[in-house]
């Protein structure tokens, strides 16, 4: 029989096909077993036909690649590793960030009462209900981004802090704003 009149093997087709399935993640164990063993079975197939079978190199590609998207499964365990923590970490110093940058429009808002005014407002509505408002309503949210805001106001003084609501989860500082100045502490994690 001539090389064109041999039939080609439909599981060495199989096992190159899913053999090409290892770029996808969470499937490579699957597919690459399933494409090492048909490519395995093919290969001894072929070898026990030679004369009416063929297919053999796609059996070996098949069996390689299953193999390689095997050989991936620690690569990608390594680089979400990696890659979780830091985008956390980011996560978190966003979330400070973002808190410091609220407890200094608070102050902000607070420095332009008392400008207009001549004192500091009494209540901390008076910055929402004033015409034009000193802040916007999105600030009455007592948590914002994790932290909880506390605003002391006696009309000669104020003070602002910002505590991360799971401290380690939510924010790594406690933000206090007082007789001008922003004070920043680390917070410290209550373990239950």
């Amino acid at each position: 029989m001539t090389e064109t009149q041999k039939k080609t093997l439909g599981m060495a087709v199989a096992s190159l096909i899913l053999g090409c399935l290892f770029i996808i993640p969470f499937l490579n164990l699957l597919t690459g077993l399933v494409a090492i063993t048909l490519g395995v079975i093919a290969l001894i197939k072929i070898s026990n036909n030679q004369d009416t079978l063929r297919g053999k190199g796609l059996a070996i590609t098949g069996i390689s690649l299953g193999a390689l998207g095997i050989l991936m499964i620690p690569v990608l365990g390594l680089l979400a590793a990696i890659a979780i923590p830091n985008f956390l970490r980011a996560r978190i110093n966003a979330m400070d960030a973002a808190a410091e940058s609220s407890v200094r429009m608070l102050s902000s808002a607070i420095e332009s009462y008392q400008a207009s005014n001549g004192s500091y407002p009494l209540y901390e509505e008076e910055l929402f209900s004033a015409e034009p408002p000193y802040l916007p309503d999105s600030f009455r949210n007592k948590v914002r981004m994790g932290y909880v805001f506390t605003v002391e106001l006696d009309g000669d003084d104020y003070r602002i802090s910002a505590v991360p609501e799971d401290c380690g989860a939510t924010g790594t500082k406690n933000i206090i704003f007082q007789n001008g100045e922003l004070i920043q502490r680390k917070c410290k994690p209550s373990y239950k």
